[in-house]
Parts: C-alpha cells; sequence; structure tokens
C-alpha cells in the first residue's frame, strides 16, 4: 500500500513540470488571442496610386478599429501638345498638381479578414489642373493678318480646395499582423465643384466673363476618386 502511495507521489512530481508548461502554453494561447500582436501597435506606410504618393502613419485603437493619418502629393508640370480646335491648330501646356492631407477611421468586421470599411476627412490643397492656351499660326482674312500673339492666350484653371468627406473600402490592415504588410483601398472624396478662373488677353479677354457659366458646367465634378496601394511596417 505504502509503495502504490509512493509512486501516486512521485508520479505527480515527475508530471508537475508538464501540467505548469501546458498551462503556461494555453495563458499564452489566450493572451495572444485577446490581445493580438497587431493590437495597441504603430505602423507606417508608404502608399501611391491616385490623388498621389506619400506617407501615413496608422494607430490599433482595438480589434476593429484603426486610426490613420498621413499626407499624398503628386506635379506633373508642362505637359505641352497641339491639337486641332475649330480647324485652327492650338498649342495647350498643361499643369497637374495634387497636395491632400488625410485623417481617417477604418472599421474591420472581422478579425479573421483583413477587409475593411473606411470613412475620414481630406483636406484639398490646391487639387487641379492649370492650362495655357493659344493660336500656333496667325489667322487671316482676306488681306487681313492678324499675329497670333495679338490674338491673345487664355490661362485657365480649375481647382478643387478645402475639406472633402471621404468614404471607402479595401484590403489590407493599417497596422499589419507581421512586420510588413500590403493593402488596396478604393474610395472618393465628396470635394464639391471646383472653382474655376479664367485669365485671358488680347482679343481673347472678354473670355474670362465666362467663369461662372464654366463652373456651373462642372459643378457636377464633386465626386474626386481615389485609389491607392499601400505598404505598411509595423513598428
Amino acid at each position: 500500500m505504502r509503495k502504490s502511495i509512493l509512486s501516486i507521489v512521485l508520479g505527480l512530481v515527475f508530471m508537475a513540470p508538464t501540467f505548469a508548461q501546458d498551462s503556461t502554453a494555453a495563458k499564452k494561447a489566450a493572451t495572444d488571442e485577446l490581445y493580438p500582436l497587431w493590437q495597441n501597435r504603430h505602423a507606417i506606410a508608404i502608399s501611391g496610386g491616385l490623388p498621389g504618393f506619400g506617407l501615413e502613419y496608422a494607430y490599433n485603437l482595438n480589434r476593429s478599429l484603426n486610426l490613420r493619418a498621413g499626407f499624398l502629393a503628386f506635379t506633373f508640370n508642362d505637359f505641352n501638345t497641339d491639337m486641332d480646335i475649330s480647324g485652327q491648330s492650338v498649342n495647350v501646356n498643361a499643369n497637374l498638381t495634387s497636395t491632400v492631407f488625410d485623417i481617417m477611421l477604418e472599421y474591420q468586421p472581422s478579425t479573421q479578414s483583413s477587409f475593411k470599411l473606411v470613412a475620414g476627412l481630406g483636406y484639398l490643397n490646391n487639387v487641379g489642373l492649370n492650362t495655357l492656351i493659344l493660336l500656333n499660326d496667325d489667322i487671316g482674312y482676306g488681306d487681313l493678318v492678324i499675329d497670333n500673339e495679338e490674338i491673345g492666350d487664355i490661362d485657365l484653371t480649375v481647382s478643387w480646395t478645402g475639406i472633402a468627406p471621404y468614404m471607402g473600402f479595401g484590403f489590407g490592415r493599417a497596422v499589419p499582423k507581421k512586420r510588413v504588410g500590403f493593402g488596396i483601398e478604393l474610395g472618393t472624396y465628396y470635394a464639391g465643384g471646383p472653382s474655376v478662373d479664367i485669365d485671358a488677353s488680347g482679343m481673347l479677354e472678354n473670355t474670362s466673363e465666362e467663369e461662372a457659366e464654366l463652373e456651373d458646367n462642372l459643378g457636377s465634378y464633386a465626386w474626386m476618386p481615389r485609389l491607392m496601394a499601400r505598404l505598411a511596417i509595423k513598428l
């Protein structure tokens, strides 16, 4: 009888470390489930697409919410081409600029998927197109020839500025599970209609009076698309 009791005691002594290890592993698994590696962590990201390229900072608030802040910028200058308008050869010089500052809130319905819904605000700082239009050739009316410089040019600027609400969806965590994560996002800003500025010279000077009408015609261009690819690094 004593030998049986001694065997049981010795067995429990040798099995205790195993139970302790199992208990520790179970606690760690439970902790990882309650507090995943990406939770309450920071990340930085580089992103590119439409409307530009930039940097971003992200912070995980809880299981479902991430907060992001960043900026995007893009400039394309001196696009020069000749066009035919009403039988006249016209030179067009265009410059495109875009600077956007964002603050976004991401919602992930499931921790098992990287699908997300995004809402926030963007500050559009001089997002627009500037175009300089002038005739390539002189214009002749019988014996009368009018120099193209005398005819003048049209300097047209169409731009969006101010606060713009944003909504979108995508895939990829703002703070990735692993060290590095990739994501894509599609959405749109509601920017309102653009402002129009026309600065004309020479015989075309009266064209400036068409600003208000052109703004009305462009009023339906109130939605600005956003399509981004994103590479995030967890800090």
